[in-house]
């Protein structure tokens, strides 16, 4: 299976202790392949194989932080501040 796409041209933190900086990064279905040089990860490129020029910028990875006190938030649940239905949280005068 050939990658898409393949992000080149880049400072890529792996968070490998064994590789912890790559220049290319070939994804497969949303998993990262491979990891490393662009010399080792673009040859793994097919005719359709997407190609992203990353502009010597970083690339890190996804943060995800999904947990949740259930305690807390049954105990507080009113007293806490509420979210929903907020479509903008810039700060406005009270003119």
């Amino acid at each position: 299976m050939t990658p898409d796409p393949i992000l080149t041209n880049g400072r890529v933190t792996t968070l490998d202790p064994s590789n912890p900086e790559a220049e290319a990064v070939a994804i497969v279905g949303g998993v990262i392949q491979a990891a490393g040089m662009e010399r080792d990860v673009m040859p793994l490129a097919g005719p359709e194989t997407k190609i992203v020029d990353l502009g010597n910028r970083r690339v890190i990875p996804g943060l995800n932080d999904s947990h949740t006190h259930l305690i807390r938030g049954g105990l507080f649940y009113n007293m806490e501040l509420r979210w929903e239905g907020v479509s903008d949280v810039s700060v406005r005068g009270t003119d």
